[in-house]
């Protein structure tokens, strides 16, 4: 109950600073593409954290003997690291933040007691917002099928590519995807972000595919296939990301309100359930097949299930998302026309 103890409340921190770090994005800038470019650079910095720790964590294996020793030291360097960051966060954004109050004819000391909304009420104007009902569509889709292929990698490099280890095929994806990020900014100028979207996902469909038809021991085609892979897993991160922000204008056209809170708890909350939901998939299929825990060979079941969620699940549900990208309402030209509505008003009310 320790371990469970601490992983609530680090979860509940974790929460309380990640969701006005996220909302950074549209308070920073109202600019379209300079949107993808912030959450580029934010997704894919927050990527190498992770690869970061996970070679920090071989290294610090190696150094120290004692386990006990190994975590409390890891913890030690990642904590202080996030705690030291986040403040550099702060303090880095702050004059900006108040300049951008200005400009909207506010100060950073507002508050507003309409805006403590239950959480119903909350639901009312989520649900309320066409295009942001677009955005979490697109984003559960791209999330779970990343997720669900995520969890499912472990399984088909080992039970049904015959690998020893993992760990390469997972590096591959995250850290190319790192690389990736900064092309989609680049391409997400040139063929906007839903043209981004489609490419991006419907390279990730053929390399799906790809890995579906792989037979045991084709483990360098595999690999190959990773790389490719990860161009579409950093498309499915930075597309809903930077969709997002422009939602905020269109609600504050209509409202008059600036919301950022609500839409961005909204989307932190389907991340979470995402992961729950596609870890739940993949160990139901599991279960349901006849996976064998600890078993080297596995049944013909299992080993069907396992390629099934690696090609055609993570397919259909980014084809779903690709559908509701097509009818994504906000573009390039209608976000341009909504700033100038909204800047027309503050001159008004100034």
């Amino acid at each position: 109950w320790y371990y469970v103890a601490v992983s609530i409340l680090f979860q509940v921190f974790f929460t309380t600073t990640n969701l006005p770090y996220s909302t950074l994005t549209a308070e920073m800038t109202e600019d379209y593409d300079e949107r993808t470019e912030l959450t580029s650079f934010r997704l894919s910095l927050s990527l190498a954290g992770a690869v970061l720790i996970l070679a920090l964590g071989l290294v610090v294996g190696q150094l120290v003997d004692s386990p006990e020793r190994q975590y409390q030291l890891l913890g030690a360097l990642g904590g202080g690291v996030a705690i030291a960051t986040l403040y550099w966060c702060v303090f880095g954004t702050f004059q900006h933040a108040q300049n951008q109050a200005a400009y909207r004819g506010q100060s950073l000391s507002d508050s507003d007691s309409g805006d403590e909304l239950s959480f119903w009420q909350q639901l009312k104007i989520v649900f309320s917002n066409r295009p942001f009902l677009f955005v979490v569509c697109i984003y559960l889709c791209s999330w779970l099928a990343l997720q669900i292929t995520a969890t499912i990698i472990p399984y088909y490099v080992t039970f049904w590519m015959g690998a020893d280890d993992y760990f390469l095929a997972a590096l591959l994806v995250q850290g190319c995807a790192i690389v990736m990020m900064f092309a989609c900014n680049l391409l997400a100028k040139r063929i906007g972000k839903k043209g981004l979207y489609f490419l991006g996902s419907g390279f990730w469909i053929l390399v799906q595919l790809a890995l579906f038809s792989l037979q045991p021991g084709q483990r360098n085609l595999m690999y190959g296939l990773c790389v490719l892979a990860s161009f579409g897993v950093a498309t499915a991160y930075v597309v809903p990301w930077s969709i997002l922000p422009d939602v905020i204008e269109l609600d504050e056209l209509k409202t008059g309100r600036r919301r950022e809170g609500v839409f961005y708890a909204f989307m932190t909350l389907l991340q979470k359930m995402g992961l729950a939901v596609g870890i739940f998939l993949v160990s139901l299929a599991l279960e349901t097949s006849g996976f064998i825990k600890d078993a080297a060979n596995q049944p013909e079941s299992a080993l069907l299930a396992i390629r099934f969620f690696m090609g055609p699940v993570p397919l259909v549900l980014l084809l779903a998302g690709m559908v509701l990208a097509y009818f994504y309402p906000i573009t390039r030209e209608s976000h341009a026309e909504t700033l100038l509505k909204l800047s027309e008003r503050r001159r008004q009310q100034m």
